[in-house]
This record gives C-alpha cells, structure tokens and sequence, in this order.
C-alpha cells in the first residue's frame, strides 16, 4: 500500500483550515458575502503556494537559513498588513470575541497529528516531528480549552493567556528551528511549508489579538475598580 502523499494531507488540511475558521467566523453574526471573498482569497493563496511550491519556483535551492528566517517573518509581517490595514477585514478581526479567538487555535490538534505521521514515515526529522506535532496538539488542545472556560466564565481569562503564550511560543519555536536548523535537511519546498506560509501567519496573529484584547479587558477591569 502506497503511502499517501504528505503534500496533498497538507493542501487538506490548509482546506479544512479555511472552512474551521469560516464556521468560527460566523459563530456570532453572519458575514455574508465576506465569507466567500475570505474563502476565495485563502483558497487562490493556497492555488498560488502549491504550484510555487510544487514547482520549486518560490526559493532558491541553496537559500540560507537567515533568509528563509526572515522570509517566513515577513510573510507574517504581510499578513499582519491584510488583516488591520484594509478595513472591512479589520473590523471583522477586532469584532472577534476571546471565545472565537481561541476556537480559531483548535484545529492545530491535526496539523500535530500529521506532523507526528510525516516523522513516523521519515518524511519529517523523527525528534523535531514529534516535538512539533505535541506541541501543535497542545496549542490546539489548551486552545479549546480557554474557548470553553471563557465561554463558561470559569477562569476563562487565566486560561487564555496560558493558551496564548504556549501557542506563540510554539510558533516562533517551530519557525526557528525550521529555518535555522532543519532546512538543509528537507528543503525550502517542503509540504511543511503549506503549514508555514498559510495558517501558522494567521494562528499568531489571533494570538497578538487576543492578547491585546486581555490587555484591554484587564485596563477596563482596573479603571472599573477605581471610579
């Protein structure tokens, strides 16, 4: 039995990805058309970063680790300029609710599964999928756990400052060690890069928001408790 490609279980995860965070999206209040224009910019990234990918035309082979580091942070950095720079899609990422926030975390549990497959196949360094795969488990994992406890109000903003911290950490640390360390190993095409240049960008970004919402929260608390 012929093993199943690793890049086709990442372009279906990166699908399943998209239509998770829609239905995170419209928890509260239906976008609309929002949600097919979000749809169909996330699936045209996702046509655009396969054939690049697929066709190894988006790196040089020989790219340095420094550079690929610095790739990956401006992509981040690109990300970052969509989502608060043009407005619609600004107001509907600030109009996020902690509980949506953290939900968005949650599908993190099988890019983990699947990294913890592609090291059993040899398809990813075994200790680095492994690691990587418990700890994306676990961001996704303490992720569902903070959208429950805010949703209960039971200790709901403790928890999701521990899910936020721990799914930052895990993203820089994953980020890191894969440029710096791993990419002569497996290449800057790998099908870990439909993880790299898709979700991980938007997972951390959520983070930045509901960090800053917390904040935002606990400065509304305080000047509550002394008017």
């Amino acid at each position: 039995m012929q093993n199943i490609s690793p890049v086709w279980t990442m372009i279906g995860l990166d699908i399943i990805m998209i239509i998770y965070s829609l239905w995170v999206l419209s928890l509260n209040k239906s976008l609309g058309n929002k949600n097919l224009i979000i749809a169909g910019v996330m699936l045209g990234w996702l046509g655009v970063l396969h054939v690049g990918l697929s066709n190894e035309l988006i790196f040089p082979a020989d790219i340095s680790g420094v550079a690929f580091l610095a790739i990956i942070f401006a992509a981040v950095g690109v990300v970052g300029a969509i989502l608060f720079l043009i407005k619609p899609v600004r107001e509907v990422l600030l109009g996020l609710d902690q509980q949506q926030l953290m939900l968005f975390q949650g599908i993190r549990v099988f890019f983990g599964a699947t990294f913890l497959m592609q090291a059993s196949l040899g398809t990813l360094p075994l200790t680095f999928g492994i690691l990587d795969g418990y700890t994306h488990i676990g961001a996704g994992f303490f992720g569902l756990v903070a959208a429950f406890a805010v949703a209960a109000a039971v200790n709901g903003t403790r928890r999701a400052w521990f899910a936020n911290i721990f799914g930052l950490v895990d993203i820089l640390v994953v980020a890191s060690t894969l440029a710096l360390v791993l990419l002569p190993l497996i290449g800057p095409h790998h099908s870990m890069m439909y993880a790299v240049f898709l979700p991980a960008p938007l997972w951390l970004w959520f983070h930045v928001v509901s960090i800053w919402k917390l904040i935002q929260e606990k400065s509304y608390v305080d000047d509550k408790q002394k008017a």
